[in-house]
């Protein structure tokens, strides 16, 4: 048993050293792609994401910045990452926090400096209280003295292109300010620079960034599709659990216990457990309610592994039978999102698997009699959201829509169908939409606080693309044999 037991945690030991390792190639690859888009004048400089707080002396659980990661592979608070391409030889500094093993006897361990060279494969790092006097002396254009910095024209590159006023500082702007809703450390910082300093530019890296993890790399789609399976296995789990008189939070903890089983870090977004009524809500995250026989249950969940989420959305009947109106509106989701999946190939773009799937979606809601028109915008009432966004380390990851599909892109496919029962008091009151609420009045009767919406994730792959959640059932036939097992 203890030879079985030795040989067990050797292979997890194993595994873990050839995924750092892995880990270590991947962000080295990402900074030079990163040093060649910024040129030898600039300098790049990428903040970790804070600390929050939630109340007292208790703070959320720490998450990386993803831009941070995606570049050293470190997972810490207090890290900053220097790019100076045109340096002799240090291109590439981290400045991080010092160990403190009265304060690690309360919080955990911190890394050292060689455990952060050995991960990220930075190997010029200091203190982080050292960065601020680091770029003063930069920006001033001193002669290092101070023996960490003493490298003979090291940073003559950068130092003329002050003197020139061809200079560029790069920092993340746009995700961080979307993040968080105001300032943040990146426009405190480069407003600082701006009004102490001069000889230099102001720049947003994220444009860069964008464009470079639009496209995954083999290692990303390794983890992507990691967290897809994760997710599937959370879904099946479900699937097991959901019948009358469950709550739905009961479902969640199933689901999620899930993700914690297989090592995910928690989920990519609030788990979305709507029974009911609840499933024609968006976004609806309360997961409170009691299910009912006769119930739909919609669950739009995704694992988080290694930094990558997973999206994915199942629509389930509680007692394992879907009613006749309720296969009316699923076969018409099922079925727009079986015509999008078609229109996705390298040279397409997402607004293409949009139209596809959103023409399906307008000729189904005209059979039903749920719209009278197939050529304007009533359908939005009952369908009110994109078919597609990407996918990677945000669930809505960055990228331009407009962009033609390549190889290695990984985005969702999920059109959803949701007959709200107060979305025909909400239309205005104007002679049109009296006629078009008069017109579908039966049909609103019949299929109202049905909330049917199936989101599957695919990779784009050469010859088409590949179904990356085909192991969460999602054919009527095989939801429900899936539910009676």
């Amino acid at each position: 048993m203890k030879k079985i037991f030795v040989a067990i945690l050797l292979l997890i030991c194993t595994r873990a050293f050839a995924q750092d390792s892995e880990l270590k190639s991947e962000v080295i690859k990402r900074r030079a792609n990163m040093a060649s888009k910024i040129g030898e004048n600039a300098m790049l400089i990428v903040f970790s994401a804070p600390e929050r707080p939630k109340t007292g002396d208790v703070s959320y659980e720490y998450r990386q910045s993803n831009n941070l990661y995606y570049l050293t592979g470190i997972t810490q608070a207090d890290t900053t990452l220097v790019m100076m391409p045109g340096n002799k030889t240090r291109k590439e500094i981290l400045f991080t926090s010092d160990r403190d093993p009265a304060q690690e006897t309360w919080t955990g361990k911190v890394l050292s400096q060689q455990e952060v060279k050995d991960l990220s494969g930075v190997q010029n790092v200091y203190s982080s209280s050292r960065f601020e006097e680091f770029l003063e002396r930069i920006l001033n254009r001193y002669n290092f003295e101070t023996p960490r910095y003493q490298i003979s024209e090291e940073y003559d590159t950068f130092f003329n292109a002050i003197k020139s006023g061809v200079a560029q500082i790069y920092f993340v702007f746009e995700e961080e300010q979307s993040l968080s809703g105001g300032l943040t450390k990146e426009t405190e910082f480069a407003k600082l620079l701006k009004d102490r300093f001069n000889g230099f530019a102001i720049k947003d890296a994220w444009p860069i960034l964008t464009d470079a993890r639009q496209v995954k790399s083999d290692y990303e789609i390794r983890m992507a599709k990691e967290a897809i399976d994760i997710t599937c296995d959370g879904l099946l789990a479900a699937m097991k659990t959901a019948k009358p008189d469950v709550w739905e939070y009961q479902v969640e903890a199933v689901l999620e216990e899930t993700y914690k089983k297989r090592n995910a870090f928690d989920w990519g977004f609030p788990s979305i457990i709507a029974s009911g009524p609840n499933a024609t809500t968006l976004h609806y995250e309360t997961n409170q309610r009691q299910m009912k026989n006769g119930d739909l249950l919609l669950m739009d969940v995704g694992a988080e592994y290694k930094y990558y989420t997973a999206d994915v959305t199942r629509t389930i009947p509680v007692n394992g039978k879907f009613s006749p109106e309720q296969i009316e509106i699923y076969n018409i989701v099922y079925e727009a999102q079986e015509a999008a999946m078609k229109a996705i190939h390298a040279g397409a773009k997402l607004p293409d698997v949009h139209n596809a799937g959103s023409e399906v979606v307008k000729q189904g809601l005209k059979k039903l009699g749920l719209i009278t028109d197939t050529n304007g915008d009533q359908y939005k009432t009952w369908f009110m959201h994109g078919v597609s966004h990407w996918l990677g380390m945000d669930v809505h990851d960055t990228g331009e829509r407009a962009k033609q599909l390549q190889p290695g892109m990984i985005f969702t496919v999920e059109p959803g169908i949701y007959i709200r029962s107060d979305a025909l008091d909400n239309l205005g009151s104007t002679p049109e939409n009296e006629k078009f609420k008069a017109a579908v009045k039966s049909a609103f009767e019949k299929y109202k606080n049905i909330g049917v919406r199936i989101e599957d994730d695919v990779l784009v792959t050469s010859t088409g693309y590949e179904l990356l959640s085909k192991k969460a059932p999602r054919a009527i036939a095989d939801v429900e044999k899936a539910m009676a097992q």
